[in-house]
């Protein structure tokens, strides 16, 4: 099952927000329409099933500040809708399950607490509360650890959100931090930082979790990049962090670990000297390899220092593996971008424009999927691209608006 539609209401720049969403989906628009936030309330969903509430938003924050400047209300309500995928296997049966919750923020103080959590299954979609008003996590939380939410929401409901509502994992990938050893660190066991730094060291992590995993994670990468046999990860001096301005390791370098590719031909190139396109991938098809991968991934601008065509190939093979029906299970991919180009690979229906109303430029965002353009697939054709069309044509033209 995928999240198959996103809703928020009042949380930082945005509006009301009530969106489809397909396995592999790309958020466009300009510069301050929403994208990050639009992410950041995506992952706050995803993180409630584990977390406090005041921990799943991105800090700093304190008293209101996260809500909507412009709502009447001190809330900030969230919501997803989740179903069965075409590549499901035969016999899991069709399900679609709606959650959400609404959370409230008082004047001061870094706190909130729920003011209404709801689900919503079976074939009549019948709203049922789940009645933990005024408390620091929501009632699926409070069931992962064990406690009883004292209603009758069937416990099928909740083992099933269970599997599908799982923290997120957001990155800004930037491929040079991937490709730089990185010393160990156990707070970032079977983990990368936001822009990726760490790659070396969840390599290892998996190979010493699960060898079998990481020889089929190795064989599946060298399929897609033939021009590679094996990939190697060996101990090197590392860093906690890499600070490229430095361009040098400095006084906090430790042990750690360092990425080899070898070669069809039988050599060895440390990963600083492959391909952004190659690393990128090869980050992105490890965390679908984690123990207990997560069921989203949240990219910001992945085409961020990426030759176009190598950046072309990733996207094809993300497509590709996102759908699959055999192997492991791709998470699904929420991206952001403001490359026309990146389009080129996407149908409308997996494509959300962020705008600010032409009027009201400091109104609250809103949100307007690109297969709602008129005639969308038809002035496509056979000539033009999807980006295209988006350098090409003002909102108001691409939507047929008066």
């Amino acid at each position: 099952m995928y999240l198959s539609r996103f809703g928020v209401k009042n949380y930082k720049c945005l509006g009301e927000i009530d969106i489809p969403l397909t396995p592999i989906h790309v958020l466009i628009g300009e510069n301050d329409a929403g994208k990050t936030s639009l992410l950041e309330a995506m992952g706050a969903l995803c993180a409630s099933s584990e977390q406090l509430l005041a921990d799943i938003f991105p800090k700093p924050w304190e008293g209101r500040e996260l809500v909507n400047h412009g709502s009447d209300q001190a809330s900030v309500a969230l919501s997803g809708q989740w179903e069965s995928s075409e590549c499901e296997p035969a016999g899991s049966g069709e399900t679609t399950i709606r959650y959400g919750f609404t959370v409230a923020f008082p004047p001061t103080g870094v706190q909130c607490r729920t003011s209404e959590d709801w689900l919503e299954s079976g074939p009549d979609f019948r709203r049922q509360s789940l009645k933990t008003a005024h408390v620091d996590q929501t009632a699926f939380h409070l069931w992962q650890k064990g406690h009883d939410p004292g209603h009758t929401i069937d416990a099928l409901d909740y083992k099933l959100l269970s599997q599908i509502l799982k923290p997120a994992q957001k990155y800004s990938l930037n491929p040079r931090q991937m490709a730089m050893p990185a010393a160990f660190d156990k707070r970032r066991r079977f983990r990368m930082d936001p822009d990726g730094f760490g790659l070396a060291t969840l390599l290892d992590d998996l190979l010493g979790h699960d060898p079998r995993a990481f020889l089929e994670l190795e064989r599946e990468y060298c399929a897609l990049f033939p021009q590679f046999k094996s990939v190697r990860t060996r101990t090197e001096i590392g860093l906690y962090r890499y600070e490229q301005a430095a361009g040098m390791f400095g006084a906090d370098a430790k042990d750690g670990k360092a990425i080899y590719l070898e070669t069809q031909g039988g050599r060895e190139i440390r990963a600083q000297r492959a391909s952004d396109g190659a690393i990128l991938f090869l980050g992105l098809l490890a965390l679908a390899y984690l123990p207990e991968p997560p069921n989203v991934l949240l990219l910001e601008e992945p085409e961020n220092g990426i030759y176009p065509k190598r950046l072309g190939q990733v996207l094809e093979l993300l497509k590709q593996l996102v759908g699959r029906e055999e192997g492991v299970r791709f998470p699904q991919i929420i991206m952001t971008t403001h490359a026309p180009y990146v389009l080129s690979f996407f149908e409308p229906e997996e494509v959300t424009f962020l705008s600010r109303p032409a009027d009201d430029p400091n109104g609250p965002v809103r949100a307007r999927p690109l297969r709602d353009a008129p005639n969308i697939k038809e002035r496509m054709g056979d000539e033009f691209f999807l980006g295209e069309l988006w350098y090409n044509l003002s909102e108001e033209e691409l939507f047929g608006d008066e």
